[in-house]
């Protein structure tokens, strides 16, 4: 856990290095969000009907600062990215299986993975675990993902956690240009 002090010390080292390599800025405002908005608005544009309703409401939440929104939204247009490149995948759903018994196997609570709304039974995190185990994806991206969930459980639970635009661009570019792309899987 960071303390006041740290945080302070980490703050104004960065303000010094922002002072030290500044790069011109037009509009500090609304640079960066348009350029997230732009990516947002060319996932839409290519998103399968699986999940383009998610993003289409994604950009109505971001142009309105409803950023918890935006993150949730994305967060599942991406859920459903990843559920459809496993199900589509030659053998994915075996071999999501193949992992699941694997790991889990011995478990109280194993439940075993037939078709693809089977994925729908299982924790967030323990199917991109079993993503990674089955080769759909590297440690790194399963990582990167995890990451994301947890800042989508701080946003979708009562948690009075509220994410700034900054972060908000963060995660939706993060995920767009790495997962729906395609960038970081390996299937």
């Amino acid at each position: 856990m960071v303390n006041d002090a740290d945080l302070q010390h980490r703050l104004d080292a960065l303000r010094k290095f922002q002072e030290l390599h500044e790069v011109p800025v037009s509009d500090r405002e609304t640079q960066s969000p348009a350029a997230a908005l732009k990516t947002l608005n060319d996932a839409v544009a290519s998103a399968p009907n699986a999940y383009r309703d998610y993003l289409v409401e994604a950009v109505t939440c971001y142009e309105h600062a409803l950023y918890r929104a935006a993150i949730l939204l994305v967060w599942a247009a991406t859920v459903e990215h990843l559920y459809l490149v496993a199900s589509n995948h030659r053998n994915g759903i075996k071999n999501l299986e193949a992992a699941n018994f694997s790991r889990f196997g011995q478990s109280k609570t194993y439940r075993r993975i037939k078709k693809k709304d089977d994925f729908l039974y299982l924790g967030e995190a323990h199917w991109l675990q079993l993503a990674e185990d089955a080769g759909m994806m590297n440690r790194n991206a399963r990582q990167i993902l995890v990451d994301r969930l947890n800042l989508r459980n701080r946003c979708g639970h009562p948690t009075k956690y509220r994410p700034g635009r900054e972060e908000t661009v963060v995660f939706i570019e993060s995920l767009l240009l790495n997962f729906l792309s395609g960038q970081m899987l390996n299937w």
